[in-house]
């Protein structure tokens, strides 16, 4: 079976790699509070750890390329409520 290349921007894995990290940052501060979110980039960052070793595992490279930049967004997150709440 031969893969068919689609774009990135329809690649439904590709936003799970890119949002997920991003998205328990924002549940985080929803439902506990924006000083109380830094702790999501253990969350994020163990998610897109795993995320990251299936997308090795499928041979996806895009995906996992996507993936690290979600867990760069989620560090950028999270050390944003760290420094509202240390602060």
């Amino acid at each position: 079976m031969e893969k068919v290349p689609i774009s990135w921007a329809t690649d439904p894995m590709i936003w799970l790699g890119l949002l997920q990290g991003a998205g328990i940052w924002f549940t985080m501060a929803l439902f506990l509070g924006l000083p109380s979110a830094w702790i999501s980039f253990a969350c994020g960052g163990l998610i897109g750890f795993f995320l990251y070793l299936v997308a090795l595992g499928y041979e996806d490279y895009r995906f996992a390329k996507a993936t690290v930049y979600g867990v760069l967004i989620n560090a950028a997150l999270s050390s944003y409520s760290g420094f509202i709440a240390f602060s």
